[in-house]
């Protein structure tokens, strides 16, 4: 398609691309974008500094100044640009990911120029975790700001049946939410066929945090670690924390737990060739890149019945109830103890992700997105 002929999408990002600590952004979305950059002419509206050169070739970038202003003036400021270029060349869609401010800023925007615009809720925006202090609608400003623009946005995507479930309860909205699962690139975790060898290895990746629910983890593995020889790597940062030594001390695993820090997405394949075991034991998740990328490895999966673990259902993964580190020792135990059990999950579910993957989920979004556009085409 000639470029000048491609739709013009705002894409409205908090650091999507680009951005964190190693400056990968989000792969999933980097890669999703990547292959809509074909089908629209995307500019990317950062609303936080990032490293542009790390964004899609085909993707043209604004962000906010580089300048000690507050962060609503900042975000104010990018969206005036947005405005400015859609008056030169106007845009057929906004799409934010994610509520605030992202969100907050693109329904703005899309109702002075009558744009249509879709929000992308892809993490804890339509949740609260009281206990824990997590998610948009435990604090009352955010809960009021992700409730206006639920109901002022024109779409609404959750990445996971298990999300869009908990946002139906939660906010409520009239606004009925359509499911677009982010999936991962399988070509870039080649699966590699394995068996239960001892000591058996074990990994996790994420950071330390309250919703990631370590402390679940560190039980269970504890658990297993009395009834068999195996060992712990874990990815990710926060890990220094005082608490996690204690723990582990408590537990007696300290000798059999290796932490690596943050590692570079590229390098992420050669840890998982060699781990039998992936351990997820979350308090809440959507689409979860790492448990795709453990299928997709031929890792197998064992973790708690939330996000992508929830949607799949049995079969594929041991999942159990959140926090239930008992019973997801004894269901590990009863996985390494079974050959053809670990086989069957292993290869089951790199079947489903290879069905279901990058390609997969790009060409939903580019099939829904289109139809939004045609519609206000036709409207107009």
């Amino acid at each position: 398609m000639d470029r000048s002929s491609k739709p013009r999408l705002a894409l409205f990002g908090y650091g999507i691309l680009g951005g964190g600590t190693l400056h990968d952004g989000i792969p999933v979305l980097k890669d999703l974008f990547k292959r809509l950059s074909n089908d629209f002419e995307i500019v990317y509206y950062c609303f936080v500094r990032i490293h542009a050169s790390n964004v899609p070739a085909n993707i043209r970038v604004r962000q906010v100044p580089d300048l000690p202003l507050p962060g609503r003036l900042k975000f104010f400021l990018l969206s005036a640009v947005c405005a400015f270029d859609h008056i030169r060349n106007p845009f057929s869609l906004v799409f934010a990911v994610s509520i605030y401010p992202t969100g907050q800023w693109a329904v703005r925007v899309g109702r002075i120029f009558r744009i249509p615009t879709v929000v992308q809720i892809i993490a804890l925006e339509a949740v609260a975790l009281t206990d824990i202090g997590y998610g948009n609608l435990v604090d009352p400003w955010l809960r009021k700001i992700t409730q206006r623009v639920c109901e002022q946005a024109d779409v609404l995507i959750a990445v996971a049946e298990y999300q869009k479930n908990i946002a139906i309860t939660s906010l409520p909205t009239s606004r009925s939410i359509v499911v677009l699962p982010l999936r991962i690139n399988c070509d870039n975790f080649p699966y590699n066929d394995r068996k239960i060898t001892y000591p058996v290895r074990f990994i996790h990746i994420a950071y330390y945090s309250p919703i990631k629910d370590q402390d679940t983890m560190f039980r269970a593995f504890s658990a297993v670690a009395w009834e068999i020889d195996c060992h712990l790597t874990v990815i990710g940062e926060g890990y220094d924390d005082i608490k996690v030594k204690r723990l582990l001390e408590d537990l007696k695993i300290m000798d059999r737990v290796t932490f690596t820090g943050t590692i570079e997405q590229s390098q992420m394949p050669k840890y998982l060739a060699n781990a039998h075991i992936l351990l997820h034991t979350a308090r809440f998740e959507t689409g979860c890149a790492v448990i795709q990328e453990a299928m997709s490895s031929g890792v197998a999966v064992a973790g708690t019945r939330v996000g992508i673990l929830d949607d799949i259902g049995d079969g594929y993964a041991i999942s159990v109830p959140v926090g239930d580190d008992e019973q997801l020792s004894e269901r590990i135990l009863a996985l390494i103890n079974d050959e053809l059990l670990y086989d069957r999950i292993r290869k089951k579910a790199y079947q489903w992700i290879s069905k279901y993957d990058a390609v997969w989920a790009y060409e939903n979004y580019r099939d829904f997105l289109t139809g939004v556009v045609s519609r206000r085409d036709h409207l107009d």
